[in-house]
Order: structure tokens, then sequence, then C-alpha cells
């Protein structure tokens, strides 16, 4: 994946908003190219930032220490990662709770302080 992955996504959202930028200015589309002007932008932009990361010696290093600390990561069972949501949704529930019985007693103090 590396910087191959960060290249194709950079395409990715480089089409989109070249497209839109096209489209936006409605510059000219000629009809006979099977590929569009602003594709063909981004791949170029897309391909140059790729090279350039490639050769770029501390980009290269930065991976490999990215993919050396990820191969220390230990991952979750099914099991543990169920249960550490069920504790997560249980104690949303009782902040919600807290949160509202905090709110209303507020609210009723404040309304007939005001009345007052």
């Amino acid at each position: 994946m590396g910087i191959g992955g960060i290249s194709l996504a950079f395409w990715l959202i480089l089409r989109q908003i070249l497209n839109s930028t096209w489209e936006f200015f409605r510059l000219p589309i000629p009809a006979g190219l099977p590929v569009g002007i602003p594709e063909i932008l981004a791949f170029l932009i897309a391909a140059a930032a790729f090279i350039i990361l490639k050769r770029h010696p501390k980009v290269n290093e930065f991976g490999l220490e990215v993919i050396s600390e990820l191969s220390k990561v230990t991952w979750p069972t099914r099991k543990e990662t169920a249960l550490s949501t069920g504790v997560i949704i249980i104690m949303v529930g009782i902040a919600s709770v807290l949160l509202f019985l905090f709110d209303t007693i507020w609210g009723t103090l404040t309304k007939s302080f005001l009345e007052f």
C-alpha cells in the first residue's frame, strides 16, 4: 500500500476536485478524448507526487518505521471488541441519563428563579 496507496487516494480526490472545477467554470471538453482533461491532469499530478515521494529518503525511512511499528500492534479479539463496545454503550447510556437529570433540574431551578 504505502506511497502507492497514498498516490492513488490523492489521484481520486484530485480527480473529483478537478472535475468539479471543470464543470463549475464550464470549461470545454474535447470530444475525441477517451478520458477527460481533468482525469489526465489529476493522473499526471499524482504520478509526479508518487515519483517525488518515492525518491525522497526521509519518506522511505518514515514508511519503514511505520511498518515496523504496525507489526508490533496487537489487535483485540472479536470477543474483546464486543465486550468493550458493550461497556461503552452502557457508559454512554449512564452519562446520557445523568446529563438529562442535571439539565432538567437546572432548567427547573432557572425557570423558578426567573419567575420569582
